[in-house]
């Protein structure tokens, strides 16, 4: 397992650091691809659930990959308009597709109307998925296309290894010292040595990139590590909770040692948007 991951991720983080350098454009290209496929995995496994929801998957993919092109053309406003759009569109096509609502089948084979519920249900679920995993993928491609060449650079490497720092902090500090569970009704392997070694890599990375990339001062970098940690822990334990709650393992097949591209990048969404709003709040 773990020589899967370390493979993985050479093949992997030069690719992702490629794209960031060459620009914008390749940036962005690569976090649209990137949320619909992580939207597809969400899909299949919400539709692989004991539950069997049917999202507007085609709306769905598109408005992924539009939240990439909102965040290139610097329009996070544009974002808004997305997710309206397609809460519009998912709602007239499971209300009026013909046949749509008739997906379960009674001992007979015959099929039968879901239930009323099941319409907002497939609604909640079309809209969550590529907001989800689109919006934070597009507010880097936002960052990049933002803010000059390097420093949107550092930032999204600040992005990056508070996650990355959270992920192998955790992963190494729980392997070697881990003994009390953290949340094994959810993830069962994560311990409360692992999410403190991780907490603290995070918060070295991040003070390290923050501090001396990014001119942010120390007493910001710190609290801003710790942050992102949490964030990156939380948001794993989310996709977690996820997929116990849809009775799977893995969000798919993509990456050897990893699962699919969302078990990979689960942390990295909700870091992501922590970051930006932080973004927001202090001064250039």
């Amino acid at each position: 397992m773990l020589g899967a991951r370390i493979a993985s991720a050479a093949v992997l983080i030069p690719i992702v650091l490629g794209l960031l350098w060459l620009g914008p454009e390749t940036t962005a290209l690569g976090t649209a691809l990137a949320a619909v496929i992580g939207t597809y995995e969400f899909y299949t496994i919400a539709a692989r659930s004991p539950y069997r929801f049917q999202p507007f998957a085609v709306g769905g993919y598109a408005a992924s990959a539009l939240f990439s092109l909102a965040g290139y053309l610097r329009q996070p406003l544009l974002m808004l308009a997305i997710i309206a759009g397609l809460g519009v569109a998912a709602f007239l096509y499971l209300r009026l597709a013909p046949g749509y609502s008739s997906f379960t089948s009674n001992a007979a084979g015959v099929a039968t109307t879901s239930p009323p519920g099941k319409l907002g249900a497939n609604w909640a679920i079309s809209l969550f998925g590529p907001i989800y995993v689109g919006v934070p993928l597009g507010l880097v491609a936002l960052i990049r296309s933002e803010r000059p060449n390097l420093e949107a650079v550092w930032w999204i490497l600040l992005i990056c290894l508070g996650t990355w720092g959270a992920d192998t902090g955790g992963y190494f500090a729980g392997r070697f010292f881990g003994k009390h569970k953290l949340a094994p009704k959810i993830s069962p392997k994560k311990t409360v040595e692992g999410a403190i070694g991780g907490i603290l890599l995070a918060m070295l990375g991040v003070a390290l990139v923050g501090g001396l990339a990014l001119n942010i001062p120390i007493y910001l970098t710190l609290p801003l590590g710790l942050v992102l940690a949490v964030a990156s822990i939380a948001g794993d334990l989310f996709e977690s909770w996820i997929k116990r709650r849809f009775d799977t393992k893995d969000s798919g097949k993509l990456i050897p040692g990893h699962g699919g591209l969302l078990d990979r990048i689960d942390s990295l969404l909700a870091v992501t948007v922590l970051v930006y709003l932080f973004m927001l709040i202090y001064p250039r």
